[in-house]
């Protein structure tokens, strides 16, 4: 009991001492980005799919302003890829802002999706080697598929949001208050998948969004 005490004393005090340091030394300048700038970041075309976009804009869709409100991000992109029947719907969220990446349980559970089988596997990329990412099962009304997503920022690839939120933390102590930067992005099929059929097509994505934003994502 004496030395738990003493770890949660210490702990504290790390937090404290940070908090102080923080809150005293100069504020770095931070990044800022608009939502036209992250979505020419991203790739329009993926091997044989291409983005099927709205009228005049760099998006298929634009997202209710209700999650612009609540996630507070750099921009929301919105695109799906089409090749022939096979359809894939890719949400970017781009943010400097831990808060704006946010568990799509909260969203799809609202829209009348059931999320079911929850797990972390991994897709391989020719670009970024293996990158972890979550699966899913979404069903509603009968319907039902297989969906994923994974986070990136600056320190690499996420599946999980208690990684990528811990070590968005230690990277503002550690450069004096400036924010990591990144993306949430999620990836759900509109026509004829499987599993394996996503997962290519995730890597295909990764591959051809490093080539679009020169090594940022």
């Amino acid at each position: 009991m004496e030395g738990l005490s003493k770890r949660l004393g210490i702990l504290c005090g790390i937090f404290l001492t940070t908090g102080l340091v923080l809150n005293f030394a100069p504020r770095p300048a931070q990044v800022e980005r608009t939502e036209a700038e992250v979505a020419t970041m991203l790739p329009l075309k993926v091997k044989h799919y291409t983005a099927a976009l709205a009228q005049g804009q760099y998006c298929s869709y634009k997202l209710d302003q209700s999650n612009y409100d609540i996630l507070n991000p750099w921009g929301i992109v919105a695109r799906v890829f089409v090749d022939g029947q096979s359809k894939y719907e890719v949400v970017a969220i781009a943010s400097r802002r831990k808060e704006s990446f946010h568990d799509p349980q909260t969203c799809l559970t609202a829209q009348g999706w059931n999320l079911t089988n929850q797990r972390v596997e991994s897709v391989v990329t020719k670009s970024r080697g293996t990158v972890p990412v979550t699966l899913f099962e979404m069903e509603k009304g009968g319907e039902k598929k297989t969906a994923m997503y994974f986070l990136k920022i600056t320190q690499g690839y996420y599946a999980e949001f208690s990684s990528v939120k811990w070590d968005m933390f230690k990277y503002k102590v550690m450069h004096w208050g400036k924010d990591d930067e990144g993306a949430f992005i999620r990836i759900i099929p509109e026509g004829p998948s499987t599993e394996e059929k996503m997962k290519q097509f995730t890597a295909d994505w990764i591959d051809e969004a490093v080539k679009t934003s020169k090594n940022y994502y």
